[in-house]
């Protein structure tokens, strides 16, 4: 009977130290716990500056298994991901990252998962580590965005998931640049089931996605998967209608009645300031959401490739 290959995809970027220990760990996973299987190694390194790519060479030296892609620059996390969805060949395929905070031993449960029939199996972590604050953020960004999306997008579910070659052919043709492929894979359907691990502490060095990283990859679910934030430029801008309506109203009446002068300056000052911040905040949600139109609209790719390993006829961009 033909083993089936798993491919096993790891992003990297600065990760000299970890890759080594990730790729020695997901091989004594397959060799003790899924020995009926294939393994295929798939590393995008996103044009590291250290010598993650060395060690890359180094390591497949010995692995004809192991396929590596190095990029011309730095596109991102999410294209890094990607690309390896996208170039990985296994009947299912595995992404995690490689500094281990997403353990390999939980790996054999998304098999077995997957084995049952569930097309998408996707690690939920039971635990975040980091700041309070920062885990009170992550909780709030996933329940307002599960309340503004169509889609139910599961809370604490990170990029740790397996997916069966259907969904990966699925997903490689969605032509979208800006991508959230949490929320992606969620709108693609198919089977799909949970697996709750507790994520470890990251094994060595610092993590390279930045606070900042995060605030672009909220706006970019919240502009993939809602439009409700344009809906509410409408909905404010009735709003502010009927109250300034409203207040000229309660003004006429208090004149003509009473006689009470209508206030001047002050009032001038403060409505316009308040109207122009309100502007400003619609043109720069409207712009957002043109962003992405437009860059989807040039049809560049999302990564250029510059070398590889063990593939000859690698794209040189996809």
């Amino acid at each position: 009977m033909t083993k089936k290959t798993i491919s096993i995809c790891i992003p990297a970027f600065n990760e000299a130290q970890n890759v080594p220990i990730a790729i020695n760990a997901v091989e004594e996973v397959f060799k003790k716990n899924l020995p009926g299987y294939l393994l295929e190694l798939i590393i995008t390194d996103n044009a590291s500056t250290d010598e993650t790519w060395k060690k890359i060479q180094s390591l497949a030296a010995d692995r004809p298994n192991l396929k590596a892609y190095r990029f011309s620059r730095n596109f991102g996390y999410q294209n890094s991901v990607f690309t390896g969805l996208s170039l990985a060949t296994g009947a299912a395929v595995i992404e995690m990252d490689a500094d281990l905070e997403d353990p390999p031993h939980v790996i054999p449960q998304f098999v077995e998962k997957w084995e049952s029939g569930f097309e998408v199996v996707y690690g939920v972590r039971s635990k975040r580590h980091g700041s309070l604050m920062k885990r009170f953020l992550f909780s709030i960004f996933y329940k307002l965005l599960n309340l503004l999306s169509e889609y139910e997008i599961p809370k604490n579910a990170g990029d740790f998931r397996l997916l069966d070659r259907k969904v990966v052919d699925a997903l490689k043709h969605l032509p979208e640049h800006n991508l959230y492929l949490r929320g992606l894979v969620v709108y693609l359907g198919f089977k799909q089931t949970p697996i709750v691990y507790a994520r470890q502490p990251r094994h060595s060095g610092k993590s390279k996605f930045r606070f900042f990283h995060y605030i672009i990859l909220a706006i970019d679910a919240i502009t993939a998967f809602t439009k409700f934030p344009l809906r509410l430029i409408g909905v404010m801008g009735v709003l502010m209608f009927l109250a300034s309506f409203a207040l000229s109203m309660h003004y006429l009446f208090g004149f003509f009645k009473d006689g009470t002068p209508i206030a001047g300056f002050t009032t001038l000052v403060i409505l316009i300031l308040a109207l122009h911040s309100i502007t400003f905040i619609f043109l720069g949600v409207i712009g957002e959401y043109l962003s992405r139109i437009f860059d989807d609209s040039k049809k560049r790719p999302r990564v250029i490739i510059s070398e590889s390993i063990h593939d000859p006829d690698y794209p040189k961009s996809l």
